[in-house]
Order: structure tokens, then C-alpha cells, then sequence
């Protein structure tokens, strides 16, 4: 009996979590329309044309909090006080950025004893690498520094990505569930919960923001799921501890987070290399994240962000499949996997020109000029609506 009622409460607490978001955002949209809280569209780096809410992540804070509080799990959470008072504090930081702004500093600062209180707090840290960089287990202070750089690193990729409709959002219930599946299958349960919880309030919130959108999460939300990530990868690592995930998957624990998060960190460190290149300030807006090349290629919203989610999953369980490699390789594996598979490199177009002769050669030429003359005449369209607008 007591196994039903524990299946009902489960259920319900998903269901709860999904018809907050579906139930909140037509009440935030119309907040916005009052006090013109918008995002508003530009030609430098935003591909939205229109002036869209940006309180979705208001929505996407209640739902997990709520879903997950009345779940039964949030109790056999260590430390879920702590947890519970740094999500607040990542919420109030998220709002004052949205509404009014807020340094990158004042930003970093907030994240760091976020961090803190969920390793002091929680007990969450990395405190093994198992084997990754020869490396096994960590002295505490290491562990301290290895989690914090995790969390700011995962949070600020997250953010990044947050920049065509449905992507951030359909990457958030993609790594949710495969962190989910490895937490079940270990028998963490509560961290099984918390996953199912974050798909949940994600596919709610994806309803109202899968192209077109008619709100974005803001800096709230990709603050608030990057958290939520970032705690979900560094409980992941230490799976390996645990016979029953070993059995299934292998003694891959401390590789498949960077697998299964591969968009947002390839894309951040792309984008980091690219701009200190150039002397460009890695934290200033621009237009040239792997959706920003993607569009150019000539992908709408929606193209865009299924063939992410494609890719997602395709290196995440290419990755899998080849877990019986030793953790160092399969992690390199990873990486040229996703430097193949993903654009932005310019690795692709190296191994064209190889193979091209003659006529092939002024053909691409051709067509990158082309492309380039598109792109131009679209961001000038967009920008005579948005004058007109």
C-alpha cells in the first residue's frame, strides 16, 4: 500500500511542477505587458524580433521548488536546508540582473558562496576523479576548488546557451534525464527526484518557449537550472562508488557529465578561446555561439535547436557505448567527438578544402560569400522592424 501511495505522491508532485510553469507564465506575460519588463531585440547578438517577457524564470523557480519540496524525496536530501537557501539566493540575484542589472563581479561572488554553502552545507563536492588525468582520490581543499570551479563554470554555460527559443530549456530536460537515468539506477533516488522534477518544470516552461516563443527564462532561470545541472553533474561523479550503477554502465561516472553536458561547455570554451583571440572581453555579448552559426547556416529557431538536441544525445550516448575505453581516452574521445559534430571549429571546412580541386574550392568560396551576403541583408531587416517597431 505504502508503495502506491509513494507512486501517487511522485506523480504528482511532476504534475505539480509542470501546470505551475503552464499556469504561471500567462500570468507573467501579462506582469510584463504592465510594467514593460521585456527583452528586447537587437542587431549585435539577439535573433528575436520581437519584445518578449523575460520573467519565465520566476515560473521555473516555483515549480521545481514546490514539486520537489512535496515529492517525499527533499527530506533524504543531506543538508536540503542549505540547498533550499542557496537556490533562493541564486533567485534574488537572477531577478535584480533581469530587472535592473547586475555586474558580472556581484554575479560571481553570489555563485562562489552558493558553492560554499552546498560543500560545507550539503556535502556536495568532487572529492574522486577516478582515474581521469591518472588522477584518483582528492584532498579536501582540492575537492573545494575542483566543485566551485564546476559550479561556475556549468552555471555560465548554461547562461550562454540561453540564446534561441527552446534550446536552453530542451538541453535542460536532455541532461536532466540522463542524469536522472544513472541516479535510478544507482539507487539515489532523491537525486532521481530532484532530476525528474527539473524535466518536469523544463517541459512546462518549453510549452510557452519553443520557437515562437512567447517568453524566456532570463537570467533567473539559467541561473536557477544551471545550479540544478551543475549539483546534478557533481553528485553524478561519485556514482562509481556504487556496484549497482558500475553494473549497468561501467566505471564511467566522472566522464559522462562532460558528455552529456558537452553543448553548453563546448560553446563556452569555444567562445573563450575565440574572443581572447581577438582581445575581446570573453563576458561581452556577440554573436558567435554555435546557434548563432547554426542560424547563419540558414536554420530557424526550431532547426536549430532540435539538431542541438540531437547532437546532445548523440555524444552523450556515443559516449556510453564506448564506456569499456579507459576514462582518459573516452574523455578525449568526447571531445573530438563533439569538435566533429558540432560546428564553429572550422575543422570541417579544413577537411573540405583538403579534398577540394579547382572548380570544388571557388564553389565553397562562392558559397561562403553568399552566406556572408545573406547574413548581412538579414541583420539589416532585423534592424528596420526593430526601428520601425
Amino acid at each position: 500500500m505504502d508503495s502506491y501511495i509513494d507512486i501517487a505522491q511522485i506523480i504528482f508532485s511532476l504534475i505539480v511542477s509542470g501546470v505551475i510553469v503552464h499556469v504561471t507564465v500567462p500570468l507573467l506575460r501579462s506582469v510584463a505587458f504592465k510594467l514593460d519588463l521585456y527583452d528586447k531585440p537587437d542587431e549585435e547578438r539577439k535573433l528575436h524580433t520581437e519584445y518578449i517577457p523575460t520573467l519565465g524564470g520566476i515560473a521555473l523557480f516555483l515549480a521545481f521548488f514546490v514539486g520537489f519540496s512535496v515529492s517525499g524525496f527533499a527530506s533524504q536530501m543531506q543538508g536540503y536546508s542549505y540547498f533550499a537557501a542557496a537556490m533562493l539566493m541564486l533567485f534574488f540575484t537572477g531577478m535584480k540582473d533581469d530587472l535592473v542589472g547586475l555586474s558580472p563581479l556581484k554575479k560571481l561572488a553570489v555563485e562562489v558562496a552558493v558553492g560554499i554553502m552546498l560543500i560545507f552545507g550539503s556535502g556536495i563536492y568532487i572529492s574522486n576523479f577516478y582515474g581521469v588525468l591518472g588522477i584518483g582520490e582528492l584532498p579536501f581543499a582540492v575537492s573545494v576548488v575542483i566543485t566551485l570551479f564546476t559550479m561556475i563554470v556549468v552555471v555560465n554555460a548554461y547562461n550562454l546557451i540561453d540564446g534561441v527559443d527552446g534550446l536552453a530549456g530542451g538541453i535542460g530536460v536532455i541532461a536532466s534525464l540522463f542524469f536522472g537515468i544513472g541516479f535510478f539506477v544507482a539507487g539515489d533516488y532523491a537525486m532521481a527526484m530532484l532530476s525528474a522534477v527539473v524535466v518536469a518544470a523544463l517541459a512546462g516552461y518549453l510549452l510557452h518557449n519553443f520557437h515562437p516563443a512567447s517568453i524566456f527564462m532570463g537570467d533567473t532561470g539559467s541561473l536557477i537550472i544551471g545550479f540544478l545541472l551543475a549539483v546534478q553533474a557533481i553528485q553524478f561523479v561519485s556514482l562509481n562508488e556504487i556496484a549497482a550503477f558500475v553494473q549497468v554502465f561501467g566505471p564511467i561516472s566522472s566522464v559522462m557529465p562532460v558528455a552529456i553536458l558537452m553543448i553548453p561547455l563546448y560553446d563556452t570554451l569555444r567562445v573563450f578561446i575565440l574572443r581572447a583571440k581577438r582581445g575581446d572581453s570573453p563576458f561581452d555579448p556577440g554573436r558567435d555561439h554555435i546557434h548563432h552559426i547554426l542560424i547563419g547556416m540558414g536554420m530557424g529557431h526550431r532547426k536549430t535547436s532540435l539538431t542541438l538536441y540531437a547532437m546532445s544525445v548523440s555524444i552523450t550516448v556515443t559516449t556510453y557505448l564506448f564506456s569499456m575505453w579507459n576514462v582518459n581516452v573516452l574523455v578525449l574521445f568526447a571531445v573530438v567527438l563533439a569538435m566533429v559534430v558540432l560546428p564553429g571549429t572550422g575543422l570541417k571546412r579544413k577537411v573540405r578544402g583538403w579534398f577540394s580541386k579547382g572548380s570544388d574550392r571557388t564553389t565553397i568560396l562562392e558559397a561562403n560569400s553568399l552566406s556572408s551576403k545573406i547574413k548581412s541583408k538579414t541583420n539589416k531587416k532585423m534592424k528596420a522592424e526593430y526601428d520601425k517597431a
